[in-house]
């Protein structure tokens, strides 16, 4: 169920130092999220590179960000079978749910009570 975690680094270094040499990951991906999707989902206003590592079924995707600021991009990524059925339930218990139209999929993200977020991806 587990598809990936998310979270916030200060060292773009680390990604050679610590997750490739001392915990053996690859780097799978590379890419850049804009100011404005991470205002969208973290509130987070600014434009952010973003490594995908792996090692065996373990995937971590790093946001390097090098200010300490009270938001991260920390959030736990799980894929379900229906989107839509966790998302109308979600709903239904007054959870915050945040859908982000996009070309080929909506990306979507739920917050716990204490503002956990999950991203949802389906099956």
């Amino acid at each position: 169920m587990l598809n990936h975690i998310g979270i916030t680094i200060n060292d773009v270094f680390e990604i050679k130092n610590f997750y490739q040499n001392i915990l053996g990951m690859k780097i799978v991906k590379r890419f850049i999220i804009s100011d404005e999707l991470s205002n969208q989902i973290f509130q987070i206003n600014q434009e952010t590179k973003v490594y995908l590592m792996q090692r065996d079924n373990l995937i971590l995707e790093l946001f390097i960000n090098g200010n300490s600021i009270p938001n991260r991009y920390n959030h736990i990524c799980i894929s379900v079978h229906s989107r839509k059925n966790l998302i109308k339930q979600a709903e239904s218990n007054n959870y915050t749910c945040i859908i982000i139209p996009r070309k080929n999929y909506d990306l979507v993200f739920v917050k716990d009570r204490l503002g956990n977020i999950f991203e949802i991806k389906e099956k």
